[in-house]
């Protein structure tokens, strides 16, 4: 892509002695000429001239090329300066280099790169200024806000905006860039997206994957999409979109040129086609899901009862989240309240379908919900769990319900211990479960308001006491700062919370003898 570079300090052109020294070592092997590429900024348009007029005062064949193809800032708002040159010179400096690999005049060379300069346009959005190492950032965005037009020095853009979906982001920029190019519907284009540096991997992808979606309802085709850190801004966080359109006299040319081979190390790939339509046709099959009714039937009362405990348990869960996240974090994901939210979430949408007339029934289908949703170690578990309660609801070995609920969770605490690995003591939610069983099998003949009570105690009490236990189990195992480990299990908690929320229901319900 190039035969040398030459780097300035931080956010600086570089002195001109250092381009001079460059265009004379590239001159001295070859006498075809060398062409300076250089971006829009007053101390690179200085120094890089300084050194062209010096080569030619030498009798150096040079040329020389500034970049500016930023579309931010309205033609109506701009300085003397100009456009500035953003991610649209490694445009430029692949095609170009890809001409002079080839050996073609220095003349054939910078015309083609000054084609391509025409059909260029970049603009930007910023997250997060930056900041020069050991100094504060640059200027302050609020968490709402976006900086659009952001440059690649740290300067703040054209204009702050609130934030936007990523889709109506990508759709602002393109819209600028698409006024800019004339494009329009049946056009072809190359496009880079950039991460200024401290954008997330996700994010990014996110950013791509949006751009291609709105070129392709303008029905303007893609054909060559690059993304990642090309032409970074230190910590910043943001994105630039860089579009190259492909008229028909260039196409080819520019084609040929992008996805010529180079050994430069941070290119983004030699060729990453995006193809309009799948190559075969992808076949999805509906999955349809039947559970049959099984196991004992329940009165409707009955049937009433246990969907408003379910009810009730999700709402309580959902409201958690923030919660249950804190408590996460540190020793886990983070992700403890949101994981449990879409198994609420998800439990809601379909309480009017699951068969409270067969318990068993309804419990299976709180297991599918919970491995689909949920996912992970805490889908494995909820999704054994409901499993094991379920087996134990086809044919229950007694006839009072306390009893039976009783046996239906000891057994599937037995099974959540026998795969989980997790024991009594291990700051997990195993921890309130065992209380829970031994609460329940001491107290199975009483009351059921005096059940209730005594449940909300020892599984509180049960959770409260993980503070102090080493975590045997989960990604907390992993963790040995203390300072991560001062609260309560997420997990424990989580058990607390549904407990609370079930016996509330409980206690204002009263069975018919």
């Amino acid at each position: 892509m190039l035969a040398a570079a030459v780097a300035g300090s931080i956010y600086s052109a570089p002195p001109s002695e250092h381009v001079s020294y460059a265009i004379n070592r590239v001159s001295e092997y070859n006498k075809t000429g060398v062409l300076v590429i250089g971006l829009n900024y007053t101390g690179d348009c200085l120094n890089f001239g300084i050194a062209v007029e010096k080569a030619r005062q030498k009798g150096i064949k040079v040329a020389n090329l500034n970049v500016n193809e930023d579309c931010s800032i309205p033609e109506k708002d701009q300085s003397r300066a100009g456009k500035r040159g953003l991610t649209g010179v490694v445009f430029v400096i692949k095609i170009a280099g890809a001409l002079a690999e080839e050996g073609l005049p220095l003349e054939t060379v910078y015309k083609t790169a000054h084609d391509v300069l025409d059909n260029l346009a970049t603009t930007s959005v910023g997250l997060t200024a930056c900041a020069i190492p050991g100094q504060r950032r640059m200027f302050e965005l609020a968490e709402d806000e976006i900086e659009v037009g952001m440059g690649i020095h740290g300067e703040a853009g054209y204009e702050k905006t609130k934030l936007k979906p990523s889709y109506d982001i990508a759709s602002l920029m393109l819209d600028r860039i698409s006024n800019v190019l004339s494009l329009k519907s049946g056009d072809s284009v190359a496009v880079i997206i950039n991460n200024f540096g401290a954008l997330s991997q996700l994010e990014q992808g996110i950013v791509a994957h949006d751009v291609v979606k709105v070129l392709r309802n303008m029905n303007v085709n893609p054909v060559r999409v690059y993304w990642g850190m090309v032409m970074t801004s230190l910590n910043s966080a943001g994105v630039h979109v860089t579009l190259l359109k492909l008229p028909d006299k260039h196409k080819s040319l520019f084609l040929k040129c992008l996805d010529a081979p180079t050994d430069a190390p941070k290119w983004p790939g030699s060729k990453f086609s995006v193809p309009i339509e799948p190559s075969e046709p992808i076949i999805q099959h509906e999955v349809i899901r039947k559970v049959d009714q099984i196991g004992i039937e329940i009165p409707s009362d009955l049937q009433g009862l246990l969907k408003h405990c379910l009810k009730n348990a999700c709402e309580n869960a959902i409201k958690e989240e923030e919660h249950l996240n804190d408590l996460d974090r540190g020793c886990g994901d983070s992700d403890a309240g949101s994981t449990l939210k879409r198994l609420a979430i998800r439990t809601l949408l379909n309480l009017d379908k699951l068969q409270f007339s067969h318990p068993a029934s309804a419990f299976l289908e709180l297991a599918h919900i919970a491995e689909e949703e949920m996912g992970g170690a805490s889908g494995a578990l909820y999704c054994l769990f409901f499993t094991t309660i379920s087996t134990q609801l086809i044919s229950p070995i007694n006839k009072n319900w306390t009893e039976i609920w009783a046996h239906a969770f000891r057994t599937a605490l037995n099974s959540l211990t026998q795969y989980g690995k997790a024991m009594p003591g291990d700051r997990s939610l195993i921890d309130p479960l065992n209380a829970l069983c031994d609460t329940l099998d001491r107290t199975v003949h009483k009351p059921l308001g005096e059940i209730c009570d005594a449940l909300r105690i020892s599984t509180w009490q049960a959770c409260e006491a993980t503070k102090h236990m080493k975590p045997m189990v989960g990604r907390a195992s992993y963790v040995k700062q203390a300072k991560y480990l001062q609260n309560v299990d997420a997990g424990a908690f989580a058990v607390v919370t549904c407990v609370n929320a079930i016996t509330d229901v409980l206690k204002n319900f009263h069975f018919s003898k």
